[in-house]
Parts: structure tokens; sequence; C-alpha cells
């Protein structure tokens, strides 16, 4: 009955591995990313079950062209997993109206993209999962990523509607929250708040200091498959969760934010990130 899943952003971290995953319990994959060559390395894993192909989710006519790739070898998609994502970091004054539109390009259009161009094979079959990888930061916002935490407080907010659209079709949607994940996708948000440190900058000391404790995180984190395990469940479960939150220390982190007040949890947050020192100093 599951048969076959498009996995976007499927060249490294979260998405590599939930595709890898999802192969060796049985899935066909398609494994999508903007550049084919990229996927190279997937083509001969997963028991021959990976099936590269190039996608660009935030070029309608990309997928389309994916999508008609796919059905032609007679398939109709059980699952997508939206994962495909970016993280613009830097304090919300700094950055540049280009630069936001970029986030929403791909975390926020580009999930609807995809999710609009499946839809129509799903109801027909009447049935259907879609899931899509939000963030932890999509419910907590740490400072110095508010672009990438609205654009994952938009996936919370798009998901729960979407939801409720498609349940009576058969139809289940599922939000993954991962929080630190030991991935690439570190790297490329330390690089990001580079330009922010220096003389001249106005949020140089406080990007410092979230910086250093930022840099531990990842590396330090669990691998991506906890996050191909939390998508198995979505897709395999009879009622899958509306979300799931990943690794297990990420639930309290929610915890915090759903039952004390916002003050505390500021107060508790910038302990944890160092920001504290700032504040001392700042006031003497």
């Amino acid at each position: 009955m599951y048969q076959s899943v498009l996995v976007t952003g499927a060249s490294s971290g979260i998405g590599e591995a939930t595709a890898l995953h999802l192969a060796h319990k049985g899935f066909r994959v398609y494994a999508a990313a903007r550049s084919a060559d990229k996927l190279k390395g997937l083509a001969g894993l997963g028991g021959g079950s990976i099936h590269p192909v190039s996608l660009d989710v935030t070029d309608e006519a990309s997928i389309a062209q994916a999508l008609s790739e796919i059905n032609a070898k007679g398939e109709t998609l059980f699952g997508l997993i939206n994962n495909a994502g970016i993280s613009v970091m830097g304090p919300l004054e700094q950055l540049t109206s280009d630069e936001w539109r970029r986030q929403y390009e791909t975390n926020v259009f580009g999930l609807v993209n995809m999710c609009a161009a499946v839809l129509p094979q799903m109801r027909g079959a009447g049935r259907g999962r879609i899931i899509n990888i939000g963030s932890v930061a999509g419910r907590i916002a740490a400072p110095f990523q508010g672009a990438y935490a609205s654009s994952k407080h938009a996936v919370e907010g798009l998901s729960d509607s979407l939801r409720r659209e498609v349940e009576p079709h058969g139809i289940k949607v599922t939000v993954v929250r991962p929080g630190f994940i030991n991935t690439p996708f570190g790297h490329q948000e330390q690089e990001g708040l580079d330009r922010f440190v220096g003389e001249g900058q106005p949020y140089s000391d406080q990007v410092q200091i979230f910086k250093s404790w930022h840099a531990k995180g990842h590396p330090t984190a669990p691998p991506p498959s906890v996050v191909a395990e939390a998508v198995h469940k979505a897709l395999t479960a009879e009622r899958p969760h509306a979300r799931y939150a990943v690794p297990n220390e990420a639930i309290g982190f929610l915890a915090l934010r759903n039952f004390l007040p916002a003050g505390i949890v500021d107060k508790i947050f910038e302990r944890v990130n160092g920001l504290d020192a700032f504040r001392k100093r700042k006031n003497g």
C-alpha cells in the first residue's frame, strides 16, 4: 500500500537520511534535489529503491516535469516529504528584502508548490501522507534566526489548515520538528552569521556569543536518522500525530514554550545560549 514517496532536499542531511531509511523500509523513494548530480551517490543505495529526480521546489515548471517523469513510470505518490529548506541568519534589522524573499520562496512557497502539485493525485487515490519538515524554531524562535524561524512558524500554520482540508479525502498531514541535528545545515548557518561580527556591526557582541553557543549544537546532536524514523512513523501509523518533535530533548524546550510565560522563557533561553552575559555587561 505504501509504495512510492517523494523526498525533497535529498542530496544531504535529513533528506538523504530519510531517503535511505525509507528505501530500507520497503518504500520506492524518489529522491529530489535541484541538481541530480548531487544525488548520484544515492542511486546505488537502498537496494535499488532510490530514484534520483531533478526538482527545484521554487520552480513550478521543474515540479511539473519531475512529477510527469514519476507518473510516466505508472506511479501514484503515496507520500510527500517536504524537506527542502534554507536558513537565512542574522539580525532582523540588517537582513535585506531579497534575503527575506529567498527564505520564504524555499521554505514556504516551495512547500506550498509541492503540496498543490501532488494533492490532485492523492485525492484521486483517496489516500496519501504529507510530511512537512518544520523545526523547533517554528515554536521557539532564537535571536538572529528571525527569518528562518518565521518561515517555520508559517509551516506550522499552513500545515494545520491543510490537515483539516484534506483529511476527509483520506490524506494525513504531519509536521516533524527537528531540534539540533548533526548535519551540514549548521555550518551554513554559522557562515551566514559571519558578516554580522566585527567592527561597525551593531549586534556584533551578541552574534558572537550566539555563534559560540550555536556552533556546539549540531556537531554534538543526534544523527539525521532520528528524523527519518519520525518520518517513517508519520507515513505508516494508522493515526499519525499532527506533530513529532525530535530528538527527545526538543520536547522539553517545547514544553517550556507551551506552559511558561514568555518573559520566563526568554530568561531561560538567555541563560542557555549565553546571552545573559551580554545583558549583564550592557546594564553595567
